[in-house]
């Protein structure tokens, strides 16, 4: 049924929007819906999202947000099951951030798509492959042996090394770098300003210098992986560092040589992993926290911004504080040392 829905970046009425993101509609909405908004910002002509069940932190709305619900005057609500609407139109699914996700990827779909071909003002060596659907913009260069595959686009000011391969609809934004042997899986999508395969941190201390020790391994991407702006992942001295499939690294992250990400891995913004680290599918790494060199971190593991990891961590675990401990015991140093702050012995 979603082949018959209008072409992406047109307006939806509210039955074809709950075709688009498989929810049921209730209620009567009036008119069709450009763009989804925020609760505090919404019109009659816009979509707005809310969840009144934990969210996958277990973080409940809290007053402000319940409030702004009761005041939205948009014309169309996705909720979940046990969201109170007060009659007003709505269309009830499983995930409604996920739904205004597929809805908002629709709406902008009207931006423009950058020309095929290759800019005149590229420079792409002999040896370079470009597939015919790929778009490669203004002065972007091209080393020998770069692969460009099936409907890829380089933005502009893109610089792509020896022997890379950007994946099937990947996408780097102006400003990118590509050192040696980076691979990208299909549709990864790299910012602004990012760098893949610089040289990694590697030295030897001679007895009277740093010696530096090259790093040739180049960076490895799996499938959908998306890395922010002003984020870099160092080249593996002798093998790639590897990124798994749909691994987010926010803005101003920082990947040092040898690291090995699974897939599901986020790394949130300023976040900084040290060399030869470990880290197992579906960890996370909240804002400014790092991790020491050649450590494990477990699959799902979770930890808190700032946090300072200097030692493994188990699958499952959530850990806070410098060094990172367990949480649990973090809030209970946290509550000791105010107590101590003010005097109190107990």
């Amino acid at each position: 049924m979603a082949d018959a829905l209008p072409p992406p970046g047109t307006p939806l009425c509210a039955e074809e929007i709950a075709v688009l993101v498989g929810g049921k509609l209730e209620g009567q909405a009036v008119g069709t819906f450009h763009r989804v908004q925020d609760l505090a910002h919404a019109g009659e002509q816009d979509v707005v999202f809310f969840r009144s069940a934990a969210d996958e932190t277990g973080r409940l709305p809290g007053q402000a947000e319940l409030q702004a619900l009761r005041q939205c005057k948009a014309g169309l609500m996705l909720v979940d099951a046990d969201t109170e609407v007060a009659s007003r139109p709505c269309i009830r699914v499983a995930n409604p951030a996920l739904a205004a996700a597929f809805l908002a990827q629709h709406f902008t779909g009207q931006q423009e798509a950058s020309p095929i071909g290759v800019h005149p003002t590229a420079v792409v060596e002999e040896g370079a492959e470009v597939h015919p659907s790929a778009s490669i913009g203004p002065h972007c260069v091209l080393r020998s042996g770069a692969k460009i595959a099936d409907h890829a686009r380089l933005l502009a000011q893109v610089y792509v090394g020896e022997d890379c391969v950007v994946g099937e609809a990947s996408v780097l934004h102006p400003g990118v770098y590509l050192g040696p042997r980076v691979h990208l899986g299909a549709g990864c999508v790299i910012q602004a300003n990012a760098s893949l395969g610089a040289e990694g941190f590697g030295f030897v201390w001679s007895g009277e210098e740093h010696v530096p020790m090259p790093q040739v391994g180049g960076v490895r991407l799996g499938n959908r992986v998306h890395v922010g702006a002003n984020s870099c992942v160092d080249a593996g001295t002798f093998q790639p560092t590897l990124i798994g499939d749909n691994c987010l690294l926010d803005n101003h992250v920082q990947v040092g040589h040898n690291c090995k990400l699974g897939r599901f891995v986020i790394l949130c913004g300023k976040v900084g992993i040290s060399g030869s680290v470990e880290i197992g599918d579906g960890a996370i790494f909240a804002g400014s926290a790092g991790a020491a060199g050649h450590i494990q971190v477990g699959a799902g593991a979770r930890v808190g911004a700032k946090a300072a990891v200097t030692s493994n961590v188990d699958a499952g675990a959530t850990v806070a504080g410098n060094p990172a401990v367990d949480y649990r015991l973090h809030q209970r140093m946290q509550v000791m040392l105010r107590r101590m702050a003010r005097g109190k012995a107990n």
